[in-house]
């Protein structure tokens, strides 16, 4: 099977997040990875979403290689069904084609390419899972199963990187405040207090903590880029409104403690609220990520060791990498084009990523 007829495939499967649905396409790849020579194929639900895990071998899988199945939805503006694949010139466009089934095809095309070569892989997992656009409740669900997870030492997630190998990047974190009234008629706006305005104390506070902030941080990734989001409350100019949330998010650098910076961000929004209270909780807590030892890699990425690039974008990688599992971030295609209207992935980029993968597993092979 071509790179191009896997791609198309794959493309063709409606696995938007939230409305498509991952399984059918899940269903395939455990069909595909059995057929590829898979010891072992575990298929799992995790709530509305799916993932794939194969093990090649017979001993415990050391390196992992994992993309996701799911798309953002399709963006207005698509020339063509965004679930067939059309070719124009090096250019394969379809949904997901960069992000990241691009990636997923490369990956199935190499294992094939090393079993005919007589080099079938050994002490691999491959995970493609779902859910990675909006929350990663697959991988989450995946790391914290030691009948899966245990044994991983490195893993390469695979984004869009332009084949270049991804190495660090930023967490995200986000909060929610609330704050209550009895509410009423406005004629009493001088005896009750109003919840907007307790919240846009704290919305200023806040703004003033990312604004001390902007230079801290190491070079690239100076700041927090601390965003107040919203602030929602209010029915009418004559109505003191009863409850008002804000929400506000933060981007701390690799190394940056995000657990800390929420609790300080709750502790500077308490006090800009005082004497009023608010109810604070975390919506999002998603860690930053950093490459421990890239010299690990050296197989995979050659020459690429010596020339790795931040990231502008968050990713599971950072997942794995706080469960102790040491990654890269690497594949084809290239971030602009994720999530825009007419995604693609240019087939250069589709071939790199297979040698790339290629070179990867027959390292692997002749290692052992």
């Amino acid at each position: 099977m071509s790179l191009t007829t896997r791609l198309a495939d794959l493309v063709a499967f409606d696995t938007q997040n939230p409305s498509g649905d991952e399984r059918p396409m899940v269903a395939l790849l455990a069909r595909h990875l059995e057929e590829l020579g898979a010891a072992r194929v575990d298929v799992r639900d995790v709530g509305r979403h799916a993932f794939v895990y194969a093990r090649f071998g017979s001993s415990r899988p050391r390196l992992l290689l994992n993309a996701h199945v799911d798309t953002v939805p399709a963006n207005a503006g698509y020339t063509t069904p965004p679930h067939t694949l059309v070719e124009r010139g090096d250019r394969l466009h379809g949904l997901g084609s960069a992000d990241t089934k691009g990636a997923i095809a490369a990956i199935l095309e190499a294992i094939a390419d090393v079993n005919s070569a007589g080099k079938p892989p050994s002490g691999l997992g491959v995970l493609f899972s779902g859910d990675e656009e909006r929350r990663g409740s697959c991988v989450r669900q995946f790391l914290a199963d030691p009948s899966l997870a245990s044994g991983l030492e490195r893993a390469i997630a695979c984004e869009p990187t332009g084949c270049a190998v991804g190495w660090r990047h930023r967490g995200i974190g986000a909060a929610e405040a609330v704050a209550t009234s009895l509410g009423g008629h406005s004629s009493r706006a001088d005896e009750i207090p109003s919840p907007i305005a307790v919240l846009a104390r704290a919305a200023v506070a806040l703004d003033e903590m990312g604004r001390r902030h902007r230079h801290q941080g190491p070079a690239g990734f100076e700041g927090l880029c601390l965003n107040v989001a919203s602030l929602d409350g209010g029915v009418a100019f004559n109505v003191i409104p009863s409850r008002a949330t804000l929400r506000m998010s933060l981007r701390p650098a690799p190394g940056a403690d995000l657990n800390a910076l929420l609790s300080q961000a709750e502790g500077i929004a308490r006090a800009a609220a005082a004497p009023a209270l608010i109810e604070w909780s975390v919506i999002n807590a998603n860690p930053a990520f950093q490459t421990r030892d890239l010299a690990a890699f050296q197989v995979f990425l050659g020459g690429r060791v010596l020339r790795p690039i931040d990231l502008a974008f968050w990713t599971e990688a950072a997942l794995l990498s706080a469960a102790g599992i040491d990654a890269v971030v690497f594949g084809p295609g290239h971030i602009e084009q994720a999530h825009a209207a007419d995604e693609y992935v240019e087939m250069s980029q589709l071939e790199m990523a297979h040698a790339a993968f290629v070179r990867l597993l027959a390292g692997e092979a002749d290692a052992r």
